[in-house]
């Protein structure tokens, strides 16, 4: 199949020229990193900004300096940029990444790739029909921790595994621009696809393959606020047990933690440089850094992750996490909602209890008042 116009493009040009870069959605994480992230890239241009909401765009604009660069409908750029960061809601993730797939023009996906397989299936076989790059935002693949977990887990460093457990929790923190998160039609889920696809998409990079268990949310036909899922995974031959609590309504320990039959493995949400090792007969703990690693500034991992996308399309590469890494999240994610039971909820069903022990009496003394006056 012939090159699209795009991609010849960029193949006559090389590295001549800065990539023209579209960012399609305006919320919050448009905002907070993406746009800083593109403006500072030596490697792209920023072309365009689009968000259906007007207000939102002129709030941008004036913000960050930008030109006469907006748009209001997504299809008007489609001759105008070269890659696109999509930062839409996620059930416009398949939808908006095929139009721009099928043209040729690259797309970095915020997570989660999509809302269901399926979705994910054809966004990954759009990509291969337009020749297109097509990368997802797991930005935390890029911190340096999650390399050297794995390394470690899998050099030996703790010997035989145990058990491993993530717990990521906050009191509230559904706050977003377009609200999209609180309904199962837009988001595809709760706290899981929403909250917990980051570390869902570590663990099977860390630990490989695994069986899923067993599954729990407090859904209640909604999107769940807190649920509970446990795993398996093959490490060095061995079995694994691994248990992933996530919630919305409380703060939790915020870390992974890897039990060895030497030691215990601890990051912390957002330790992106070391991770903390407790050696199993000791009485301190250790912060163990990547081999090499520089003693330099905290660098901004999604201009990071920008980069490794403009790199992988100006190379003809693979980004870090492409369209199929992302699928395998995305699956594990539905599986979990196929299966999932109801969450134990004793601070509720105990209150419950006692007002159904309550109600009957009242019921029927009520009762017998009205048929008394009716009559």
């Amino acid at each position: 199949m012939e090159l699209d116009s795009h991609v010849k493009n960029l193949a006559l040009t090389g590295r001549e020229r800065r990539m023209r870069l579209g960012i399609i959605g305006c919320g919050a994480i448009a905002e907070g990193a993406h746009l800083p992230a593109a403006l500072t890239s030596p490697r792209a241009e920023l072309t365009v900004l689009t968000d259906t909401s007007e207000p939102r765009l002129r709030h941008l604009q004036s913000e960050f300096g930008l030109g006469p660069i907006t748009r209001l409908d997504y299809r008007d750029t489609f001759d105008l940029v070269d890659a696109v960061i999509l930062a839409l809601p996620n059930n416009l993730h398949a939808p908006v990444a095929i139009e721009f797939l099928s043209r040729g023009i690259h797309v970095l996906c915020e997570k989660p790739l999509a809302s269901t397989l399926e979705e994910c299936e054809r966004m990954c076989r759009a990509a291969d029909a337009g020749h297109a790059v097509l990368a997802v935002g797991y930005v935390t693949r890029f911190f340096p921790s999650t390399e050297l977990t794995k390394g470690l887990i899998h050099s030996g460093f703790l010997g035989s595994l145990q058990s491993f457990d993530y717990e990521f929790g906050t009191a509230g923190g559904w706050v977003t621009s377009s609200g999209y998160n609180l309904s199962r039609a837009t988001s595809g889920g709760g706290v899981l696809m929403v909250s917990g696809s980051h570390f869902i998409d570590r663990m099977l990079y860390i630990f490989g393959p695994v069986e899923l268990i067993d599954y729990r949310d407090d859904s209640h036909g909604g999107v769940e606020a807190n649920c509970v899922a446990r795993f398996q995974a093959e490490v060095l031959g061995q079995a694994v047990p691994g248990q992933v609590i996530l919630s919305k309504t409380h703060r939790l320990a915020n870390r992974l933690r890897v039990i060895g039959e030497t030691g215990t493995l601890e990051v912390r949400e957002g330790q992106a440089r070391s991770v903390h090792f407790s050696p199993a007969h000791g009485k301190f703990q250790e912060e163990i850094f990547p081999a090499g690693m520089p003693a330099a500034e905290e660098p901004d991992y999604f201009s990071v992750q920008l980069d490794d996308f403009l790199r992988a399309i100006q190379t003809h590469s693979l980004p870090r996490i492409d369209g199929a890494q992302g699928t395998l999240s995305v699956a594990l994610m539905e599986q979990c909602y196929r299966i999932a039971s109801r969450l134990d909820e004793p601070w509720n069903t105990s209150t419950l209890d006692r007002l159904r022990a309550a109600m009957p009496q009242v019921c029927e003394e009520n009762t017998v008042l009205v048929q008394e006056r009716s009559n």
